[in-house]
Parts: structure tokens; C-alpha cells; sequence
């Protein structure tokens, strides 16, 4: 099993990380639906071309580790679509969350494993994962570069992450957009459904994110090699790619 001791250890957070944590248990039940309707079905396009993005495994017994996953979408997408990863297991700081992803996988009675734990510190040995996944969670992060460098840590050599994000627009129209967007008008659609302040906080959070080019440089200093990056809507969104050296 690639999990260690640590899982059975009770979580050390940060401030932040307790806000963001009960932010999510509060909002988990309608996380899904406000996706959909806050993206216009855009973010299930975005991980699904991260999900066939992911290196092949010959054995057909490739471990996937999904940090952040929330309720479970890539997790549940990729035991659909990669005969490939048969042991796939997901990591959310957020409980209501994780249960919500166990009652989406038991009723497609999925082999899932859902453990809580901070992107920070993994319960999961060194070099143990094939593939490693965050999507729209490394912004909650409070510490991103220690995240990282424990990605880099629990990734077997030659493995590869996978990180999906918001990023401040290197567009002037589509910042311009997304501005208006994210101040105005996705809190009211997230007030009528769930949580206003919890899509209020949204652009706060991207806002904080580095650029691209500095994001790339921060994964080549942790030891990240190969890294490639795939844009959409100006750069507001953005796919890396990234492997740790053999």
C-alpha cells in the first residue's frame, strides 16, 4: 500500500487552512451544480482533456493521486475512461467534500479510497504515485511551494503533475471579463444557490496566483523538468504539465 502512518495523524492548519476548510464543508452539497452553471460546463471540458492527457501505464496498475479533490470528479472520470490506474485515491482538506466523492463513488461502486489531509502534507510515501492531479484547489493552498515540493516528493520518478488552475489573464479583454464576472456577477449566482462569501472569495484567490511564466519557474526550481502549459480563455485558465526527473 503506497499510504504511510501520517494518515492516521490528525491534521496541523494554518489559519487560512481552517477558513477554507469550513468554507468548503459548507458549501460541498452544492459545489457540483454551481460548477456546471458557474462555467457553462467548461471545467468538466478542461479536466477531461487532463484526464487523456495522463502518461499511459503499460502494467495497467498505475496510481493516481488527486489532491484537492473535492467530490471526487477526476477521480471518478478517470476510473471511467483509464483501465490504465486501478489504484486511484484522492486527498481533500474538506470532509464534507469527501463525503459527498464516497457517495458519488459508492453508487457507481468505484474502488475509491478518500482520505482527509492538507496539500501540504500527504499521507503517502516517497515516490509511491504514477500520476499526480490538483484542479482548481492549488490556489486554496496556503503554503503552494511546500505543496509542491511535496508532490515532487510522493510522485515516483519519471512521474508526472498535473495542475489545472485559474491564473490572472494575460488578456487585456478577457481580464477585463473576468473581472467583471468574478466581482459582479458570480457571487449573486453563488448567493441564490449557496454561499455568497465562498464566491466572493473566488477572485481573491486568483488574484494571489503568480503569472504563468513564474509558476513554471517555481516547478523548475522544486525539480520539475519537461514542463508544458495549455491556455485557454487568454491564459485565465491554464493546464501545466510538469515531470519529475528520472
Amino acid at each position: 500500500m503506497s499510504l504511510n502512518d501520517s494518515s492516521n495523524k490528525q491534521m496541523i492548519l494554518s489559519e487560512k487552512s481552517i477558513q477554507i476548510q469550513s468554507m468548503f464543508d459548507k458549501i460541498s452539497k452544492r459545489y457540483d451544480l454551481l460548477n456546471r452553471l458557474l462555467s457553462a460546463g467548461q471545467d468538466t471540458r478542461w479536466r477531461n482533456k487532463m484526464i487523456r492527457s495522463m502518461p499511459s501505464i503499460v502494467s495497467k496498475q498505475g496510481t493516481l493521486y488527486d489532491i484537492a479533490c473535492g467530490t471526487g470528479d477526476v477521480l471518478l472520470n478517470t476510473k471511467r475512461k483509464r483501465k490504465d490506474y486501478s489504484n486511484l485515491i484522492g486527498f481533500d482538506i474538506s470532509e464534507g467534500m469527501l463525503s459527498q466523492a464516497r457517495i458519488r463513488s459508492k453508487l457507481k461502486q468505484y474502488d475509491i479510497q478518500f482520505i482527509q489531509a492538507s496539500a501540504e502534507q500527504i499521507p503517502a510515501e516517497n515516490n509511491s504515485a504514477d500520476c499526480i492531479t490538483i484542479s482548481f484547489g492549488l490556489r486554496n493552498v496556503d503554503n503552494r511551494e511546500t505543496a509542491l515540493q511535496e508532490f515532487h516528493r510522493i510522485l515516483k520518478k519519471g512521474g508526472t503533475l498535473f495542475v489545472l488552475e485559474f491564473f490572472p489573464s494575460e488578456s487585456t479583454f478577457f481580464a477585463k471579463v473576468f473581472d467583471i464576472y468574478f466581482k459582479k456577477v458570480l457571487p449573486k449566482i453563488g448567493g441564490l444557490i449557496s454561499d455568497k462569501s465562498a464566491y466572493e472569495y473566488l477572485p481573491k484567490s486568483v488574484s494571489t496566483m503568480p503569472s504563468g511564466k513564474e509558476f513554471k519557474q517555481i516547478l523548475s526550481n522544486i525539480g520539475f523538468i519537461e514542463i508544458e502549459q495549455t491556455l485557454w480563455l487568454g491564459g485565465a485558465t491554464r493546464l501545466f504539465k510538469a515531470v519529475k526527473k528520472s
